[in-house]
């Protein structure tokens, strides 16, 4: 086995960096073996509380073996790591770093894939892996701390794996590109329950919201334009239950199958990571997709997300962002509320060097929540750095 030292660029592993450095540990004959990651911690201060936090570590295996008639296997499995633990006092809207697992887990499996790919083609792959919906909503999701809490990717406190718009669950995808235009398919296969921990409305009654999900398919177009705009659109269906008593299955009360729809379109201006400017903006139309603060499911939202960065020519680059979840409900079938998740992101990076930097990045929030009470931090600030493998 012939081992190399080289550094090797790979492609997109993960919603937070456009490119990864990675080792190329193993290459001979027709195969290749990647090992690549990241480590990131940071300080995040709220009001009297103040913790450090886990960002976004995780590790990747990245296998390739070239097949005859330039066929081109591939396999993939990447962990998540959490290095810092710590309460959790602050709802921070962290991008949901574990799937399914506890929280509290250590390390937790955030891809896993095996498939074919052909550059006339297209790919092929089967496992969990970033639903066709995230190749369009992605294009916001490079915040370290805050974000990514409008565009409908990590629905119902999760990785978005059941809905499949996130990282998907038991997917089936097909993807092509074909000059500047990018097409994508998916079909999940699902039967799982996601348990909310919110209760009823009726106090004296000693029960438990769920949702469960089944099977969805979701498709996406991208399409590169001149002038370094990108346009891209993606539609996203399953069908949930509302399901309450889910921890007596004998008494538990499940709804009828309904809906959950999500279109998301962007547009964007130049690569992430450009010196000079660079801009995405998301817009998503959701029905049944996501989830109040007082654990309503909203029946109509619309959510907006704006990433704005600015790179100098010393490696510093200044960042502004928004993100906006508005219930539109107008029925008692779901919510039918003033929620409005609103504020604005303001960061600061300095890349001391390719695989490594520090950043500083602030909400300014400005939200009206259904419930008293809420754990939503405002106005926090997190300090933190990144390094790249």
């Amino acid at each position: 086995m012939k081992k190399l030292l080289s550094i090797s660029t790979a492609g997109l592993l993960s919603c937070y960096l456009p490119v990864v450095q990675g080792v190329e540990i193993y290459n001979k004959d027709a195969t290749s073996f990647d090992f690549n990651g990241n480590l990131s911690v940071y300080y995040l201060k709220s009001g009297d509380t103040a913790e450090i936090n886990d960002g976004f570590s995780r590790y990747t295996f990245d296998v390739k073996h070239q097949m005859k008639d330039d066929w081109q296997a591939l396999a993939l499995l990447e962990w998540g790591i959490q290095i810092s633990k710590t309460g959790d006092q602050l709802y921070i809207g962290n991008n949901n770093l574990t799937s399914t697992g506890p929280s509290e887990d250590t390390t937790w499996l955030r891809l896993g894939y095996v498939g074919v790919t052909h550059e006339t083609y297209g790919r092929f792959t089967m496992g969990k892996q970033w639903g066709v919906s995230y190749d369009v909503a992605g294009v916001t999701d490079y915040f370290e701390v805050f974000g990514a809490e409008a565009q409908g990717t990590y629905n119902y406190g999760t990785d978005g794996g059941f809905s499949g718009t996130g990282r998907a669950e038991q997917a089936l995808q097909y993807k092509v590109n074909y000059q500047n235009f990018s097409f994508g398919a998916q079909y999940l296969v699902s039967d799982d329950l996601i348990h909310t921990d919110i209760a009823p409305e009726n106090p004296d009654k000693k029960a438990n919201f769920g949702v469960k999900f089944n099977d969805s398919f979701g498709m996406s177009f991208i399409y590169q334009a001149p002038y370094d705009i990108g346009l891209g659109i993606a539609y996203n269906k399953a069908k949930i239950s509302l399901v309450v008593d889910i921890d007596d299955a004998k008494d538990a009360i499940q709804s009828p199958k309904i809906d959950d729809e999500i279109i998301t379109a962007h547009i964007t201006y130049r690569p992430y990571g450009s010196l000079g400017l660079h801009a995405a903006l998301v817009v998503t139309d959701m029905s049944n997709h996501e989830i109040n603060d007082s654990g309503k499911v909203m029946k109509e939202a619309r959510g907006i997300e704006l990433f704005s960065a600015y790179r100098f020519d010393n490696d510093i680059s200044l960042i502004l962002g928004y993100n906006s979840l508005k219930d539109n409900s107008t029925t008692l079938v779901a919510s039918a509320s003033n929620y409005h998740l609103k504020y604005f992101i303001l960061s600061a990076k300095y890349h001391w060097d390719d695989d490594f930097y520090v950043y500083i990045e602030s909400k300014i929030d400005d939200s009206t929540l259904v419930a008293q009470g809420s754990t939503v931090a405002e106005n926090a600030t997190g300090i933190g750095m990144m390094f790249v493998f």
